[in-house]
């Protein structure tokens, strides 16, 4: 067996999903749609919820195969979400590590399906500033299509083959692996424990990709 280490890939820029990743989120999500099932009479369960997690939240009730108005359930959602922003959390080491980067001058951006009011004030209310926050929307695909990481890429005219994307669900593998990008897989969120290629066990991991001058 050979002793050589494995040799790592050193990236320039960072694309970092939400939830799962930098953000602990799920006792927030959890009550709000909780609050929807009562509100709406929704059968499906917080689980069943959490299942699709990384799609935007009007293609996860299309696989929910919710009858109901999406609009008046994504709106009171929403509503509760905003409520109850201090039960999101940030996972050990992000708020340090994320300071690290910027006085370093390595760029990292967002990408997340999460919506661009919320995300942008969770961010400032946890005094991170990323390079540029890139939501699904209307005229924005969510993962896993490409379109957010071709846009973040774009914006900050950086280049694919040194832009990396952390992730924690098939969802956001299959959207970097379409833009083709490198993933990384962040195994201590919610995703299932595939074997995916590179991980990280914990979020100041990342710093072993970035080569510090």
């Amino acid at each position: 067996m050979s002793n050589k280490k494995k040799i790592l890939k050193y990236y320039n820029f960072i694309l970092l999903d939400l939830d799962g990743v930098i953000f602990n989120s799920k006792n927030n999500m959890r009550l709000s749609w909780n609050l929807c099932r009562k509100k709406f009479n929704i059968n499906q369960s917080f689980d069943q919820y959490f299942m699709y997690l990384g799609l935007p939240i009007n293609d996860i009730l299309k696989n929910l195969k919710i009858k109901s108005n999406f609009k008046n359930i994504i709106n009171y959602y929403q509503k509760h979400s905003n409520k109850n922003l201090k039960k999101i959390k940030l996972y050990k080491g992000v708020k340090t590590t994320l300071d690290f980067l910027k006085r370093k001058k390595i760029k990292f951006s967002i990408i997340t399906s999460k919506n661009k009011k919320r995300s942008v004030a969770l961010l400032k209310m946890n005094k991170i500033q990323p390079n540029s926050v890139h939501c699904a929307s209307k005229i924005k695909p969510g993962k896993p299509s490409p379109f957010l990481i071709n846009e973040a890429i774009r914006k900050n005219r950086m280049k694919y083959n040194q832009t990396c994307f952390i992730g924690d669900t098939e969802i956001d593998y299959k959207a970097a692996k379409k833009a083709n990008v490198d993933f990384i897989y962040a195994a201590y969120g919610y995703g299932q424990k595939k074997n995916y290629k590179t991980k990280i066990n914990t979020f100041k991991d990342i710093l072993r990709f970035i080569k510090i001058q």
